[in-house]
């Protein structure tokens, strides 16, 4: 087995879909596991994991910095996530056959990670794909350097000639002699840590949309390849530290990106109609869960309601005169900026946090069995494509295995 006590099956059964929609469980990038509040927060119940060796090398998404993303970018955003709202209405309304709901649940997953611009997988977090990302990101935010004098300095800053240094060195270990390859992985964790930690700062500070994203995506992807260096110095336990380190920085410094930056004083004008076509009501109350870190679902829409302050029927002969911060405020960055800046960056950050929680929870995993993310990848692609479904494995506890899981759709996970 990958993994002992778990195998690969070809279906994700009526009680974990179910549980989904009714959010007893979640989907958390390449994992699904009981949501925060549950009886068994935490504990994974499937891996979804790419089947295809490209799909593990590819990090996906659209390299997004606010402000100059272009208008196939935004259409395919804008349907990635009318598309996961649709399959997720589908989980909780409809009966259907095994094979779609199936198909359903992994569409959803692939959707979060093309929004987050981040892999299914920690394999998939890879120096080469880090190092591409990151060069991507570099050719739009010089797009852009002359209007922003941070974005300037941060161009120059000696941080970043540091950290494409390094990642060329980890980009040659598989050329490197093995007596070598411990002091490459070791000097560049060290480099990359310090440069994490200088990016973390300004991430902290970060007061406007361009600035916050470029720094935001920065610290994540130097924390993701600070932990890789750990894990495949065969140090997991430390690894699985980190992860949950930079985990916990991420989720609160995107939750007040989120709230002070993007969503602001303002949240109800979201209900207006200038937004009905751009942002599904079940889309809204993701967003505030996510910002408020307070799951109450469809119970946002009435706060919002009462913050508006509207009444339908006047009270007295007068119409009164309201309190509230009401409709056609005309306060904030505009229509434009509404749809090409604030709103990515909302759909972005919420599915990241969705997958930096599933790298944790795999971080756990690969502890666990003392793997390295290169022995997980090796595993991985040994196992028989025949076994995968839609392009995916799907891996269940075994002693979780049921009637529907019969011998004829549950394979054994190979081990190398």
């Amino acid at each position: 087995m990958v993994f002992p006590g778990w195998e690969v099956t070809r279906m994700i059964p009526p009680d974990v879909w179910m549980g989904i929609a009714t959010g007893q469980y979640k989907i958390y990038g390449g994992v699904i596991r009981w949501a925060a509040g549950t009886e068994h927060a935490g504990q994974i119940v499937r891996h979804l994991l790419p089947a295809s060796s490209q799909l593990l090398n590819f990090v996906p998404g659209l390299n997004f910095i606010p402000g100059i993303i272009n208008s196939m970018q935004m259409a395919n955003l804008k349907d990635a996530v009318q598309h996961n709202s649709v399959l997720l209405t589908q989980l909780s309304t409809q009966v259907g056959s095994l094979s779609q709901t199936t198909q359903q649940v992994l569409q959803i997953a692939t959707g979060t990670a093309v929004l987050s611009g981040l892999g299914l997988v920690v394999s998939s977090v890879g120096f080469i794909a880090i190092n591409n990302k990151l060069n991507k990101i570099d050719d739009k935010l010089k797009s852009i350097q002359k209007d922003i004098q941070d974005i300037q300095h941060f161009l120059a800053s000696s941080e970043r000639a540091k950290l494409f240094a390094a990642l060329d060195a980890l980009m040659k270990l598989d050329k490197t002699p093995a007596q070598h390859r411990h002091t490459i992985l070791h000097n560049s964790r060290q480099s990359l840590s310090e440069i994490n930690m200088r990016y973390r700062e300004l991430l902290l500070n970060a007061k406007t949309i361009e600035t916050a994203m470029a720094y935001e995506e920065y610290f994540a992807l130097t924390a993701l390849a600070q932990v890789r260096c750990t894990a495949e110095l065969g140090m997991p336990d430390v690894a699985q530290h980190e992860v949950q380190e930079a985990n916990q920085i991420w989720q609160t410094q995107g939750r007040r990106i989120a709230k002070d930056i993007l969503i602001g004083e303002y949240p109800e004008r979201f209900l207006a109609s200038d937004f009905v076509d751009a942002v599904a009501v079940t889309e809204l109350v993701g967003w505030l869960d996510f910002t408020n870190e307070d799951v109450k679902s469809y119970g946002w829409i009435d706060d919002l309601r009462r913050k508006l302050d509207e009444s339908w029927y006047s009270k007295g002969w007068i119409p009164m005169i309201h309190s509230g911060s009401g409709l056609n405020k005309n306060v904030g960055v505009g229509l434009e900026k509404e749809q090409t800046m604030i709103i990515p960056s909302l759909r972005k950050l919420v599915a990241r946090s969705n997958v930096f929680e599933g790298y944790v929870a795999q971080y756990d995993m690969l502890a666990t069995h003392k793997l390295t993310p290169t022995e997980f990848e090796h595993k991985v692609a040994a196992l028989p494509e025949a076994s995968a479904i839609e392009g995916y494995f799907i891996l269940e506890p075994a002693k979780t295995a049921t009637v529907e899981n019969s011998p004829a759709a549950t394979v054994p996970v190979l081990s190398n």
